[in-house]
């Protein structure tokens, strides 16, 4: 496993950046009201779907989907089962009348009818249930809708700009005589599709959600990826009516919810970021080997070593900028320090045994920087991170836990360094740590191998949750949004010779956007245009904060009292009355598009008053 450190590109970020100026200036709103049967599909959570995954899954879901191949158009699944087109005419400057494209066969508001609703004595409850319909563009020609019970339709689209009615070309359920197919059974959402030609034979990839519910132990999240494959078709014969089939099935299981989910660029690894690890459990194609040791024989039986850090023991703790490391001298016990300039230069030494290696840490450090002292008490390194404000979840795999506030019962013991007061340059408040008692949790982004079933590549990302991810280019695998002391970076994957490579490169950084969503506690909706121009965050009634990174002609020329020039960017507010819940956004560079419960709104940002 390869561990990579994400570092921001200076050109991208603005030192001189002062913050955000109210502006009072009024954005059009255009509003489209809805028939009733054109509303919006809504799925609410069951009393067997009451878990924080559950909560999360169905009041978060974008119910708005943007064609990435198609500017100005996005999709919902009304409450009749049919797929409406949401087109915005630029020309014209308003929205056209929604237009069906594609209905669904199954009715999907008859009350579900899946067996194992209610669990028996004893038993544990894992049906999935209803879930929202759901769906996602694999390529500019083909869609993939599931209607929230378990069936997968691939969708011949054409021409999508023409707006002409889409055409199926493959339905996926699981099949009731087959419970090993690796299909899953019962409700789920879509999360991610990736079309792709290999070895000649057309491929779409998909992955797909379901949490599963448990009475006695905490719920966990499946992730199915799922292949389908296009059927050879011979000359002589005509097209059948089930182009596609299902070539394999892998499933994963982990104890968190994904925060970021995408394929990467051949399919050969899943990227997932969460709080908790996602493995590889299942896999049609290969079997997934299981990390499970075997008993060893008594004859075979050896007495165990114990780790050298429990032979030779030391205490740990970190600020946000170092970690330090303290060792108690011992009697009889002699102690070496190496250090080289290299970020793996550290070696820790006790009696010719290794105990500290600068290469099993779990991130990687200043070699320049470390500094060691050592009296007739105790040995003291101290280690500077090459990534400051990252909090380390551990030292290395294996060693001890840290003591919190630097170890040790004197009275001279102080806490963990905090964070300065917030401001634009060390802006982190109240809302950024967890309340008194709480656990922090710590996420990663990682990279899952197909071949493998292993990690490939780990990506800490401190305890701060990626915020929001979006497709700044058609074809390409969504681009995940993380904060960056004040500013949100956008982190787009990048193309690689190697099928097993994975790199990370920074696209674009929404100015203080980190600082101003902090902030926020009623955030539905986090979102940003295309192009960076500006970033939405949307409640999940009335309200929307839009941020743009520039003030325009009004702010240029604005100079601190005797400093050089400052860059200030607009912050505007934009209230919807009678609106009820917003269900979807979709961002374009000019124009943001909203559904609620009843409507579809259209606000006009490219106009200037």
């Amino acid at each position: 496993m390869k561990h990579i450190e994400l570092r921001p590109d200076r050109r991208l970020l603005k030192a001189n950046f002062d913050g955000y100026k109210l502006s009072l200036d009024p954005i059009p709103v255009l509003r489209m009201e809805l028939a009733e049967h054109n509303r919006p599909h809504r799925v609410r959570p069951t009393e067997q779907q009451f878990s924080y995954y559950h909560a999360r899954l169905f009041g978060m879901q974008n119910h708005l989907v943007r064609d990435p191949w198609a500017t100005g158009q996005c999709y919902y699944v009304d409450a009749s089962g049919m797929v409406q087109r949401v087109h915005y005419d630029e020309t014209l400057g308003r929205l056209k009348p929604v237009s069906a494209v594609y209905k669904l066969p199954t009715a999907i508001t008859e009350p579900p009818t899946l067996e194992g609703d209610q669990a028996t004595d004893g038993e544990e409850s894992k049906t999935a249930g209803t879930y929202n319909c759901s769906l996602v563009f694999a390529s500019e020609k083909y869609c993939l809708v599931s209607d929230g019970r378990g069936t997968i339709r691939v969708l011949d689209t054409g021409d999508r700009t023409a707006g002409r009615d889409w055409k199926a070309r493959g339905v996926f359920q699981p099949a009731a005589d087959d419970s090993s197919s690796g299909f899953p059974a019962g409700g789920f959402t879509l999360l991610d599709a990736r079309f792709l030609v290999q070895d000649g034979k057309k491929q779409i990839h998909c992955v797909v959600l379901q949490v599963e519910h448990h009475l006695e132990r905490k719920s966990e999240t499946l992730l199915y990826w799922l292949t389908l494959e296009q059927q050879q078709q011979t000359p002589e014969c005509q097209k059948p009516a089930q182009e596609w089939t299902l070539r394999a099935s892998r499933l994963l299981r982990g104890g968190g919810f994904p925060r970021y989910c995408a394929l990467d660029y051949r399919a050969t690894g899943l990227l997932l970021a969460s709080d908790k690890p996602f493995r590889f459990v299942f896999d049609s194609e290969r079997p997934v080997e299981q990390s499970v040791e075997a008993p060893a024989k008594a004859s075979e039986t050896v007495a165990e070593e114990p780790p050298a850090h429990e032979t030779y023991p030391f205490e740990w703790h970190q600020t946000l900028d170092e970690v330090v490391i303290k060792f108690v001298r011992q009697e009889g016990v002699h102690y070496q320090v190496e250090t080289k300039p290299s970020s793996d230069g550290l070696c820790v030494f006790a009696n010719d045994c290794a105990v500290v290696e600068g290469t099993k840490l779990f991130a990687k450090i200043d070699g320049d920087c470390t500094v060691w002292t050592m009296d007739r008490e105790t040995l003291e390194i101290t280690m500077q991170k090459q990534a400051p404000s990252v909090m380390w979840p551990f030292l290395f795999p294996g060693g001890p836990d840290e003591v919190p506030g630097g170890g040790g019962t004197g009275e001279g013991n102080q806490a963990i360094d905090l964070p300065p007061a917030s401001s634009l340059d060390a802006a982190l408040e109240d809302c950024d740590f967890g309340e008194a008692g709480e656990a922090e949790e710590y996420f990663a982004l990682e990279r899952l191998a197909t071949e493998s079933h292993q990690v490939s590549h780990h990506i800490s990302l401190g305890s701060v949750p990626p915020l929001f991810s979006v497709t700044l280019r058609a074809g390409q695998p969504a681009a995940i949004v993380l904060r960056q002391d004040v500013d949100a970076c956008l982190w787009q994957l990048q193309p690689q010779a190697s099928p097993d490579a994975c790199q990370m490169q920074h696209e674009g950084t929404l100015h203080a956007f980190g600082y101003v969503q902090a902030s926020k506690r009623q955030q539905k909706f986090l979102a940003c245009s295309p192009d960076f121009g500006y970033a939405v965050i949307c409640e999940s009634e009335r309200r929307l904060f839009i941020y743009k990174g520039s003030y325009g002609g009004a702010g240029a020329g604005l100079r601190n009292r005797n400093g050089p020039q400052v860059s200030l960017g607009q912050q505007r507010l934009v209230s919807l009355d009678d609106a009820g819940e917003i269900l979807g956004i979709c961002c374009e560079k000019e124009v943001t598009l909203l559904m609620t419960e009843t409507a579809l709104i259209t606000l006009q940002l490219g106009i200037e008053e």
